[in-house]
């Protein structure tokens, strides 16, 4: 399910039944959704989140009770896929935490560029606790996130944790009422020029593998070729004209 408000677009996991389990269906959704959103010139960001009270308590369970080894891989290969397309995106992916926010739901939110989360939401990888490992980044991104030590500990423990120690170990960006005061800061986002948008994205991204001199020079590179753009020339002007 898709909304869009201003230069956003929204998508929604779509079983709040199931409090937005994932399944292949979902996941072939929020790629579809990723796919449209990278060819509209009309949107700058892209807003992911739960129908009802829940983000994602992840992977449906029903689902992986009937895995073999081999569909397992499978299904976790196109997590990974979904994961790939929203760090490559060139527009800000923003995950609106809320409720359950667990296994391979916070997994996809790990991938997003920000995280925000409502007071509500309960956040954890416990995938432990039923003999499984985190299959879709619970080991390989959210170590980038909070450190190896945090991660080892979320992971080995289950342990689920609520907005403000998320916060506080860095995992998401901001703790807000509700998804009201989430929607601004979407909209806050999607109101910067989209280029500037862009090149803020790749550029944070490519420095985590760069050397520092090399990123440097990537971020002096772009800064440079954002004054042959007129969106930002005029922005530039407005603000000296206040």
């Amino acid at each position: 399910m898709k909304n869009m408000v201003g230069s956003a677009i929204y998508v929604y996991l779509d079983r709040p039944d199931k409090k937005n389990a994932l399944d292949i269906e979902s996941i072939k959704g929020l790629e579809k959704a990723l796919d449209e959103a990278c060819s509209d010139e009309k949107i700058r960001a892209v807003a992911i989140s739960g129908k009802g009270k829940d983000f994602s308590a992840g992977a449906d369970i029903d689902m992986l009770s009937s895995f073999d080894s081999s569909s397992a891989y499978e299904f976790r290969m196109a997590m990974n896929r979904l994961s790939r397309k929203m760090r490559d995106l060139p527009k800000p992916v923003i995950a609106i935490l809320k409720g359950y926010s667990l296994g391979g739901g916070l997994e996809l939110a790990e991938s997003a560029d920000i995280r925000i989360a409502l007071k509500d939401a309960i956040i954890g990888q416990p995938e432990v606790s039923i003999g499984i490992n985190a299959g879709a980044g619970g080991n390989v991104i959210l170590p980038r996130i909070v450190g190896s030590g945090i991660a080892m500990y979320m992971a080995m423990s289950g342990r689920r944790m609520n907005a403000s120690e998320a916060k506080a170990i860095g995992l998401v960006d901001e703790v807000v009422d509700d998804e009201d005061q989430a929607r601004k800061i979407v909209e806050d986002i999607s109101s910067k020029p989209a280029v500037t948008l862009q090149y803020i994205k790749k550029l944070v991204n490519a420095s985590l593998d760069l050397p520092v001199d090399r990123a440097m020079e990537e971020e002096a590179l772009y800064f440079s070729m954002l004054f042959t753009r007129k969106e930002v020339t005029d922005l530039l002007n407005r603000w000296r004209k206040r």
